[in-house]
Order: structure tokens, then C-alpha cells, then sequence
């Protein structure tokens, strides 16, 4: 591959990861092509870009970028997979895709600047993804408004069962 090329790449991938938050590496040593397929069909499922390239290639485009920290990260064969909406999601994966296959490891990832790398980055995978957040938020909204028709309803409710009761102690008399 001439410089040109590598050159045309770099600044294609610069272009689009300069404004996401996460990039995950993974290195895939080993795998068979149907199984990389599969792990690319896994990554599509959950909504992430996933692709292979050249170390210096990931180096050019991260360089003067958030995602520069990565950098001592690129040695060996790397993946690199990333979601605009989910930056935990291709965490999720490759963890997911490794417990099944040694093959498959999650190298690292880098977060707004900070890297994590081997293990670290199961952290990345165990951040809850948009729709927990918005669900968890949408509780938090939803909650206040509950207790307080729970809080309405109390009052004629016991009152109720107050009127039910004196009637029922009037049959029993009577």
C-alpha cells in the first residue's frame, strides 16, 4: 500500500471518529474468516462500525485527536469497532464475542482522552447504554408524580374503608 493510500485512509477514519467519545481495539489473532465474518455480523447487530486496518494507519488518523492515547496500544493485528450513539456497545461485543472465542481479545479502548487498556476496558463494556439511561431517567421523572397520586388517593381511600367499616359494624349490630 503507497503512502497516498494510507495517507487518503487515515484522514477517510479521521473524519469519522474525530467527534466520537470511544474507540475500542480488539486484536483477532487466529480467527477463521467465518468467524470474522461472524464477529463483523455481531457488531452490525449492535449498530457499531467495525474495521480492520493497518497500525499506522489508526496512528495517523487518532494523531492530534482525543484519541491519540491510544497510540501504544497499536501493536500487533488490531480491530477497531465504534458506535456514535453507544460508546460501551462495541465493548459489549468483542467481551461477549471473547467468551466464546479465545481467539478474540479486547486490547484496549480509549474514552474521551483516557485509555483503558486489556481488562480495564470491560468497563467500557459494563457502562449502560442510551436507551438504560433514558429508562433509569424516565423512572426518575416518572417517580415523584406516582407517590403523589398514591399520596392523593390515600385520603378518600382510608376514608372509604373508614365508612365501610362502621357500616359493617352497623349490620353486624343490627
Amino acid at each position: 500500500m503507497d503512502k497516498e493510500t494510507k495517507h487518503a485512509q487515515s484522514a477517510t477514519l479521521r473524519e469519522q471518529i474525530e467527534e466520537l467519545t470511544a474507540l475500542v481495539l480488539v486484536e483477532y489473532t487466529g480467527l477463521t474468516v467465518a468467524e470474522s465474518e461472524d464477529l463483523r455480523g455481531k457488531f452490525r447487530e449492535a449498530g457499531c462500525t467495525y474495521r480492520v486496518y493497518k497500525n499506522s494507519i489508526i496512528r495517523y488518523a487518532v494523531a492530534g485527536t482525543s484519541h491519540e492515547p491510544i497510540t501504544p496500544l497499536l501493536k500487533g493485528v488490531s480491530g477497531l469497532a465504534y458506535n456514535a450513539d453507544d460508546p460501551g456497545a462495541p465493548a459489549r461485543v468483542a467481551r461477549e464475542y471473547a467468551k466464546g472465542n479465545n481467539k478474540l481479545r479486547l486490547k484496549g479502548a480509549v474514552v474521551e482522552g483516557e485509555v483503558l487498556a486489556g481488562d480495564n476496558a470491560g468497563k467500557l463494556a459494563d457502562m449502560p447504554g442510551p436507551r438504560e439511561i433514558k429508562a433509569k431517567l424516565l423512572m426518575l421523572f416518572k417517580t415523584p408524580a406516582t407517590r403523589m397520586v398514591q399520596v392523593m388517593q390515600a385520603a378518600p381511600r382510608d376514608f372509604l374503608r373508614v365508612l365501610n367499616a362502621k357500616k359493617k359494624k352497623d349490620d353486624e349490630a343490627a
